[in-house]
């Protein structure tokens, strides 16, 4: 029984590993105090679907309310500070922020955002793919590209999608930071 727990383990910090890919070189991020950080939404779907039809399927978009702080408050409110206050505490002398005369900017462009279903124990938990590309200030070339797959996370249940959408953006801001802590 101990083996097949430490196998499973082991292909879970595998695949943990290989959902994110670093192209380029993130050296230029070295000796950075204060690194600017936008996100990028165009384009992106949900669980492989339009936003629209998100938002055409999901009970909760009913409530107008709601369907507004979907693409607005949910983002801006919940969503991208989880990523940022992560980020930041995984670094060590670098922050990451609204920065706007920084040197370097973190582009996080969304790809795909799963928000997952609650149902108790039967939970699937929400997933996003996305990109980080680290650009000069003010230009579109990537210096390097953070690839991050199908990032999740344990253990968390909530029956609010925005909620659940919020602790991947968590742990999309850990994983981001934990790539640019090596960098010393």
């Amino acid at each position: 029984m101990k083996k097949i727990l430490v196998f499973v383990l082991a292909i879970g910090m595998v695949t943990a590993l290989q959902a994110q890919k670093v192209s380029g070189d993130l050296s230029c991020l070295k000796g950075q105090k204060e690194v600017n950080i936008t996100f990028y939404y165009k384009g992106v779907t949900y669980d492989g679907d339009s936003e629209a039809k998100y938002l055409k399927d999901e009970d909760k978009a009913k409530d107008p309310e709601w369907k507004a702080a979907w693409t607005s408050s949910f983002r801006t409110d919940i969503w991208e500070p989880r990523l940022i206050e992560d980020l930041n505490k995984e670094l060590n002398g670098m922050e990451c922020g609204d920065f706007a005369d920084a040197e370097y900017t973190i582009i996080v462009k969304l790809i795909d955002i799963d928000p997952g279903t609650f149902a108790g124990p039967m939970s699937v938990p929400a997933r996003v793919t996305a990109t980080a590309s680290i650009v000069k200030t003010g230009t579109t070339a990537p210096k390097a590209t953070i690839e991050l797959k199908k990032i999740s996370y344990k253990y968390f249940m909530s029956p609010k999608p925005e909620a659940r959408v919020g602790e991947v953006f968590s742990c999309m801001g850990e994983a981001i930071g934990k790539k640019l802590s090596k960098l010393k």
